[in-house]
């Protein structure tokens, strides 16, 4: 059995690309290594760049995937596993070629819920409405801002929808003298005027979230692993004591945590909600009894929950996955 991991660069592995093709290689799969970027066609098959993996011992996060670069052609694998976002300039082409290739090879991660599940905007989609924080999404500066005018006495969080380690995380006091400015950058500053002679013109709207600030994360956030609808690893993140973000990218701190049977209970619900969208691996972000935000293309905690726990849990993903795919 073949597995394709396709991956933003062979160069420096992540956690994931490293621990689960390793632990395909102990089930006996044969890995390949393969570039996103690179996928192209000969006469509509679909091939890329790759590496066969195993040959070289097991590999850590951050080593280079090292072997003879050939050729590999998706049809002749019997599972692919996205593990990478496509570069923005070609990316529709290569989403394009990938759901045409899902047709006939199963992904473990469908690309239709890579495409449109992927963002914090489907939060109100796949949960209950006590489990999400309340939010306003638009591209338009003045709505965002009157709704924040409309509860100047709380707090507000205000971020991308489509942003990621932690990138454009604003915390919004009460009364903030900064939170206009906030609001307009985050929205393109489609409202201000450009400098010059005429001005500039064209679309520059910008999409942003503005949602309420949940207490709760003020206690750390946990993050966790689910494969196949099982909570299966889980680590936790505590903030810096200058920065509202836990994300380990924005320095952090890893911590080791108890899931409790209701926690393990809300993650299994949504990752059971996002598998009848062929989502089968996600990281989710949790601040019981909220979900902040979850993360279907190549969510870090794997590699993190090792570290904190001591046990690595990759096996028990990887033989989630394998039993999943023999059943259909």
């Amino acid at each position: 059995m073949r597995l394709l991991i396709l991956v933003n660069t062979l160069d420096c592995l992540d956690e994931n690309n490293a621990l689960l093709s390793n632990a395909f290689h102990r089930f006996g799969w044969e890995v390949v290594l393969g570039e996103i970027n690179a996928i192209a066609a000969d006469d509509y098959r679909y091939f890329t760049r790759g590496v066969l993996a195993g040959n070289n011992g097991p590999y850590d996060p951050g080593s280079p995937a090292l072997g003879d670069r050939e050729t590999y052609f998706l049809d002749e694998c019997q599972l692919i596993w996205v593990m990478s976002q496509p570069e923005e300039h070609v990316a529709r082409n290569v989403w394009q070629m990938l759901w045409i290739a899902s047709q006939h090879t199963a992904f473990v991660n469908s690309i239709e819920g890579l495409v449109f599940l992927n963002t914090k905007q489907a939060l109100g989609y796949v949960l209950p409405k006590e489990n999400r924080a309340f939010s306003y999404i638009s591209n338009d500066f003045s709505l965002l801002w009157e709704r924040y005018r409309q509860s100047q006495d709380k707090w507000w969080v205000a971020k991308p929808p489509n942003a990621a380690y932690g990138r454009n995380v604003f915390l919004l006091p009460p009364n903030g003298p900064n939170v206009r400015t906030i609001l307009q950058c985050l929205t393109g500053n489609a409202g201000v005027p450009d400098i010059g002679w005429g001005g500039v013109g064209g679309f520059k709207a910008e999409y942003a979230i503005l949602q309420q600030f949940i207490p709760e994360v003020a206690q750390g956030e946990k993050r966790v692993i689910v494969s196949c609808g099982k909570a299966v690893a889980w680590h936790g993140r505590q903030a810096r004591p200058d920065d509202h973000r836990s994300n380990i990218t924005q320095g952090g701190k890893l911590i080791s945590v108890d899931l409790h049977s209701n926690e393990i209970g809300l993650a299994e619900l949504l990752g059971q909600k996002l598998m009848a969208h062929g989502i089968n691996f996600v990281g989710i972000d949790m601040a019981y009894p909220y979900i902040l935000e979850f993360n279907v293309s190549s969510p870090g905690g794997l590699y993190d929950a090792k570290v904190a726990s001591g046990t690595d849990r990759s096996d028990q993903v990887a033989q989630l996955i394998i039993a999943h795919f023999k059943k259909h």
